[in-house]
């Protein structure tokens, strides 16, 4: 299950926890399309519980789409205390032309406050 919600300041809030389906992916691709339309850069707070998969077509999609809009993103928090997933994200953040940084589950709000930019 992946779901969004957009606060009123325009910070976009990710939730991972289990499998993504076809329905979550198209959510959340309209919802930051939209943020798009009204904002610069987008910030954003990824929340990952679990991770239960992604079917293959559309994991190469949402890599398609992303690498396509990655200069619309500004901060990305990953929010994480999965062991692979931090590590994965860090290295990947290392060659991307974003800000991501990563954070425990238990600091959440620090998250929420750098992806702001209220650090």
């Amino acid at each position: 299950m992946l779901t969004i919600d957009v606060a009123d300041d325009g910070l976009v809030e990710l939730v991972v926890d289990g499998a993504i389906s076809r329905e979550d992916y198209d959510r959340v691709v309209a919802t930051l399309e939209a943020q798009f339309a009204t904002h610069r850069k987008v910030n954003v707070v990824e929340i990952v519980r679990a991770f239960g998969g992604i079917a293959p077509a559309l994991w190469w999609q949402e890599v398609k789409w992303s690498f396509g809009h990655l200069d619309r993103f500004g901060r990305c928090a990953m929010v994480t205390d999965s062991g692979w997933i931090g590590p994965v994200a860090r290295t990947l953040g290392a060659m991307l032309p974003i800000e991501l940084r990563t954070f425990g589950t238990n600091e959440l709000a620090a998250a929420r406050a750098w992806a702001r930019g209220s650090d």
